[in-house]
């Protein structure tokens, strides 16, 4: 038989869990916040090469602030010239 105590217990687990969970869903909300999703720079209809474009917008979804040399270049058709135009030009934003 469950005591009385036994199930506050539980209940106690219960909600610490789901307060968990709750700081958890905002610590990845504010991660996001403030980061600029790279399909919707403003460097990319006026100053990307179509290379660079294309690779860009095939790939939604990342964010500039996240692109890593070694992520950049499993995209199709990036190469090291296109990752030196990426870099001068986010270097280039107000970031």
């Amino acid at each position: 038989m469950i005591t009385r105590e036994e199930y506050n217990n539980a209940l106690d687990v219960v909600e610490a869990y789901h307060k968990q969970l709750f700081v958890n869903s905002i610590n990845n909300d504010l991660r996001i916040l403030g980061k600029t999703e790279w399909d919707k720079w403003d460097k990319l209809n006026k100053h990307c090469s179509t290379r660079l474009k294309n690779i860009i917008l095939k790939n939604p979804g990342c964010f500039l602030e996240d692109i890593t040399y070694d992520f950049f270049i499993k995209f199709g058709n990036a190469g090291k010239k296109t990752w030196n135009e990426f870099v001068e030009l986010r270097n280039k934003s107000s970031l």
